[in-house]
């Protein structure tokens, strides 16, 4: 097997210091007790505060970009909880009851144009104009501190810093080409110029009473949909930074980030995933058209399919897949932007109604199918 294989879908996150607080005194045969957390949103934007939704989420499960864990629990702060003269920072107090035991991140998103739902694909992402915050290890660092509680804790002073304002939107998309032939896709492997393992992806418009998101992009407003694709070079050495997963089959890293779970029937609390990777030749070394470590928003977007898969087993082990042994038929393709902001098809806009003709629902029930 390639050694970028064994490394399938292994996400890292460098997180900060844990949180502290009162422990109550239990008797030996007490049953468990749920925990508590609460604290102070701080806002320090231009813009009037809006409703927040304070997030947990599992600190082995971060949300995009550091993985793609989904939210645990949620709360709710309306904007009117917010006190301040408005020139300045405003605060308000948030709690989250029923919080089981375990180690946690803690995020919010300040939803100013009301369309946030955590529980929905389609709506679980911030659109171009949020604002996002998390409790922070240290103010001067924008790494997520780790909260952790046990045995009917309360924490009372955790602290969520509401500053980085989304200045471009959700890459939603349509399949332009959905299908890929696995046999075909196993001789390409990693010949991008083969598009064998190719697949395409194309912004859209959604105007739908789900959500509204406006494009594509035509090089006017960034709150249009696009793909903001960025080869990085952390090192400076004038080469684009390997591939997390497949760097040492010669890939570059590149945003957006692409991952596919299998639709197919499994055993209850089994799940298989994938990573897919935008096709490197966008990069201008190659002819294309995207600089080195600059983002370049573009509408239309090739990706590889991978012959490769996790099946992550539901009592906790995980199986690498490759060549053959990766199911065929149905997925579902994630888009994750490098902001976090995510798309996903197949989505519940799916079945709600359009609010503009020029929108089709049922682009958005296709799915990837791996033949």
């Amino acid at each position: 097997m390639r050694p970028g294989l064994a490394r399938m879908a292994v996400l890292s996150l460098v997180l900060g210091a844990a949180g502290c607080g009162w422990q109550p005194t239990r008797s030996a045969d007490a049953e468990d007790v749920l925990n508590a957390l609460s604290g102070t949103l701080v806002y320090g934007g231009d813009a009037a505060p809006g409703d927040v939704v304070v997030i947990l989420y599992a600190a082995d499960a971060p949300p995009p970009p550091a993985g793609t864990g989904r939210p645990v629990t949620f709360a709710t702060v309306p904007a009117e909880a917010f006190t301040g003269d408005g020139a300045g920072l405003q605060s308000a107090p948030w709690t989250l009851s029923q919080v089981p035991d375990g180690d946690w991140l803690v995020s919010a998103l300040m939803d100013l144009d009301g369309d946030f739902h955590p529980l929905l694909t389609s709506n679980a992402g911030a659109t171009c104009g949020d604002a996002a915050g998390a409790h922070l290890a240290d103010l001067s660092s924008t790494e997520p501190a780790v909260v952790s509680v046990e045995g009917g804790q309360l924490l009372d002073d955790v602290t969520i810093l509401i500053a980085a304002e989304y200045g471009i939107e959700r890459p939603a998309f349509q399949f332009d080409s959905n299908s890929v032939d696995l046999t075909a896709a196993q001789a390409a492997l990693f010949d991008f110029a083969d598009d064998s393992e190719l697949f395409t992806l194309s912004s859209i418009a959604v105007h739908s009473e789900l959500v509204d998101l406006t494009g594509p992009f035509d090089g006017t407003d960034p709150c249009d949909t696009a793909f903001w694709v960025h080869f990085p070079d952390d090192d400076q050495d004038g080469a684009p930074d390997p591939h997390v997963t497949y760097g040492e089959e010669g890939v570059p890293m590149v945003w957006p980030r692409v991952y596919m779970r299998y639709l197919g029937e499994l055993p209850d609390g089994e799940t298989i995933v994938a990573e897919a990777v935008p096709n490197p030749l966008m990069l201008s070394i190659f002819g294309g058209p995207v600089q080195l470590d600059e983002q370049t928003p573009l509408t239309t977007m090739d990706v590889a399919f991978v012959p490769a898969a996790v099946h992550f087993l539901a009592d906790g082990r995980q199986v690498v897949l490759s060549g053959d042994d990766v199911p065929t038929g149905a997925w579902s393709v994630t888009v994750v932007a490098e902001t976090g902001q995510t798309w996903t098809l197949p989505n519940e806009t799916a079945a709600a109604a359009a609010t503009d003709a020029s929108f089709s629902p049922a682009t958005q029930e296709q799915v990837f199918v791996l033949q």
